[in-house]
């Protein structure tokens, strides 16, 4: 079984995984995904089995394992995706050949990597589009500072309904609370239209929201 992928540093210790492929790159990532921030904590920060997550999943959301077309972008600090493999209890026996392809990934960027500074790790399936710039918005949120306090201050001024409205939206995608600054912050910079996201908040309501966080961000992610 062969994966093609690519790695390159599109922001200052953000490093893209560039796999075509969008089963081959939700398989690759959904792992560590999971491990990062699954909603159910019999996976989150745990050693499990995929095949227990894959029928917990396909349980869980009545489809089938439709993970692969249900998520097309990724996104996890790279200490928090080391930390995942090295706690592995099969290592270096990995239990699928996605596993052997992330680590092999994770080991040369750990290579070339800035190690006094934050990392991150996001997976797309090219270098353009809204999927790989929404990204690229969360990697700035995790390593540079100041892009997530501008980034904050902005979704302070935001009607709190709006707010509530945009969580309880995520939540339901399958978000968890620790990452809903970030996920509103990305969404509304790059996928703002995107309904189940913003269903509840009128479309013109996200776009001055949108203007908002791309006129105070953009010199960041040009």
């Amino acid at each position: 079984m062969a994966i093609k992928y690519k790695i390159k540093e599109v922001k200052p210790n953000v490093f893209a995984v560039i796999v075509k492929d969008s089963y081959d790159r939700a398989m690759l990532f959904c792992r560590a995904q999971e491990y990062y921030e699954s909603p159910n904590k019999k996976f989150r920060g745990k050693d499990f089995s995929i095949w227990d997550y894959m029928k917990w999943y396909s349980s869980e959301y009545g489809r089938g394992f439709s993970y692969g077309t249900d998520w097309g972008g990724f996104n996890i600090p790279f200490d928090i995706m080391w930390e995942c493999y090295e706690n592995q209890n099969n290592l270096p026996d990995w239990e699928t050949p996605y596993d052997g392809y992330m680590w092999e990934i994770l080991v040369q960027i750990d290579n070339i990597r800035d190690e006094n500074k934050k990392c991150y790790v996001i997976g797309a399936g090219d270098l353009t589009g809204e999927t790989f710039q929404h990204e690229v918005c969360h990697g700035l949120w995790y390593t540079n500072n100041s892009y997530r306090k501008q980034a904050k201050n902005v979704l302070m001024t935001f009607h709190p309904e709006h707010y509530k409205v945009f969580k309880q939206n995520l939540i339901e995608m399958g978000y968890t609370d620790g990452v809903i600054d970030d996920e509103i912050h990305a969404y509304l910079t790059t996928n703002w239209n995107y309904d189940t996201f913003g269903k509840g908040v009128d479309i013109k309501i996200r776009e001055r929201y949108n203007n908002a966080l791309s006129l105070t961000l953009n010199e960041f992610i040009k």
